[in-house]
């Protein structure tokens, strides 16, 4: 039965590096807010190469997952979700580590199938992601995943023991490696996968991806603090694999935005990427942050159905209840925008992308209002740029953050994400801005008492006619408020008429 809206879900995800947890509150049967999330490096899977879990290992999976459990309780979840992967499935010990755990914590793990595993790390991505047609990788610590897609379905799953912490272990025993270690890596990632015929579009998940997209970030001194939807390219890449393969641990450490815990590691997982990258002839991967934890979560909130229909939208929606807004009210606001854009489409030029952008921008003008009203654009903006908003690529963002920002007044300033936008997208975003205020001065109360909405461009000259059974003086004052704002940015004149008690 699935998770109701305002319960929580808890997932321990059991890895051969590290013990996760994630718990999640169900807002609707569309999106979900993370409450509390922790990480344990218990490093189960260290040592396994002769099958069996070590003693060690499993003393520090026993206290993670202690910890994890406690955790997990105190939020009161309808439902604690355990799963173990690759070190669990390749243990012939693991029974004897499971009964302990539920000796101990009373947790039931169930130990996943490499294909269980990767369509779980799929809804995960396919959820967050504009992933439709191409290939998703999820490196652990202990497997490899490698998926296609075909049209936002799972096809078909490669799951090989290439993770982290095996890579490592079997290939690359000098520190740092010696160039025939990490020919040997190479030469058995591939062998391991056979390509498919899809474009080579790539999307990439996993505590050693994001690490690697840290790093980049920091380099690339990236404007956004967002991991999520990061373009990595080919050549990043390989230079990046080939720098950490080069020093030996303890200089990999000192490297800015390694992670203490995975200095031993990274360089296996960078060359492990790099070669599937070159197998599939992809430019570049796009870095997911929710993977196989956050899939567990959409197939307890979901049930049968754990695919969302629409991932913006969706996502809109989370972010708005997340925030305190009823994103029904905004709809009036955002069916005069649309109408505005569509009738001065011929002064304009913009597309249905900005069309699509100035709608959602229209449901979320209101989410800083609830922090602080009189700083609710600084806030509105922010909550864009730092929040659980999924399916837009970076430059998507920026604008969206900016058209929240500056939806009553102003010019966005997009120079501090040159990095990110095109050289046109500061006429795209004053238009769109210029649009939306419009639409929200037409639409300042609610309820709003207009019920209809005329629009006529005739040359350079927008007449707005309201029509209402009671004054609009209101409305009418706002709209005079936005006009020099429009007139100046669209390069048209704005006739607005309409009910009122003065002049």
């Amino acid at each position: 039965m699935p998770v109701a809206p305002r319960q929580t879900v808890a997932v321990i995800d059991v890895g051969s590096n590290s013990i996760r947890l994630l718990v999640a509150r169900a807002l609707s049967y569309l999106a979900f807010e993370v409450i509390d999330e922790a990480r344990y490096d218990a490093r189960l899977g260290s040592g396994q190469a002769g099958g069996n879990l070590t003693p060690e290992g499993m003393e520090r999976g026993l206290r993670a997952l202690a910890i994890m459990h406690q955790l997990a309780e105190a939020h009161g979840p309808a439902e604690i979700i355990a799963v173990g992967t690759e070190a669990l499935r390749r243990a012939p010990n693991a029974d004897d580590f499971l009964e302990r755990v539920r000796d101990r914590t009373g947790l039931r793990i169930r130990v996943l199938s490499g294909y269980e595993e990767a369509h779980a790390g799929y809804l995960g991505v396919i959820n967050s992601t504009t992933l439709t047609d191409g290939y998703l990788l999820d490196l652990g610590g202990g497997s490899l995943e490698l998926m296609t897609v075909e049209g936002r379905a799972l096809r078909e799953v490669q799951s090989v023991p290439l993770g982290a912490i095996y890579s490592r272990e079997t290939y690359l025993h000098a520190d740092p490696p010696l160039a025939r270690e990490v020919r040997a890596l190479r030469k058995a990632v591939q062998r391991s996968f056979v390509p498919g015929h899809l474009p080579p579009v790539l999307f990439a998940t996993g505590g050693a991806v994001r690490n690697l997209a840290r790093i980049i970030r920091i380099r690339r001194r990236y404007p956004l603090g967002r991991l999520h939807g990061l373009e990595i390219t080919r050549k990043e890449l390989r230079r990046l694999a080939r720098e950490l393969a080069a020093v030996p641990t303890e200089a990999r450490r000192r490297i800015p935005g390694v992670g203490s815990n995975r200095a031993d590691l990274l360089h296996a997982a960078a060359i492990v990427i790099d070669e599937v990258m070159e197998l599939l002839g992809a430019p570049s991967l796009v870095v997911s942050g929710q993977g196989l934890r956050e899939g567990l979560a959409w197939q307890a909130i979901r049930g049968e159905s754990p695919v969302l229909p629409d991932v913006r939208a969706a996502s809109i929606a989370g972010l708005a209840l997340a925030n305190g807004v009823d994103i029904a009210s905004a709809e009036p606001t955002v069916e005069a925008a649309d109408r505005i854009f569509e009738v001065t489409r011929p002064l304009h030029g913009l597309g249905d992308t900005e069309r699509g952008l100035l709608s959602d921008a229209a449901r979320l003008a209101g989410i800083g209002t609830h922090i602080d009203y009189y700083n609710r654009d600084r806030h509105a903006e922010y909550l864009v740029h730092s929040g659980d908003l999924h399916g837009y690529a970076h430059r998507e963002v920026v604008l969206l953050a900016a058209l929240v920002r500056w939806a009553d007044s102003g010019t966005p300033d997009l120079s501090p994400y040159r990095a990110i936008t095109n050289g046109d997208d500061a006429r795209k975003a004053a238009i769109l801005a210029a649009i939306l205020g419009l639409a929200r001065a037409v639409r300042r109360r609610a309820p709003s008492p207009v019920r209809g909405l005329r629009l006529d461009l005739e040359g350079d000259a927008l007449s707005l006619d309201l029509e209402a059974d009671a004054p609009l003086d209101a409305e009418l004052h706002e709209i005079e408020r936005q006009r020099r704002r429009f007139e100046t940015v669209l390069r048209c004149r704005l006739l607005a008429r309409g009910p009122a008690l003065v002049g």
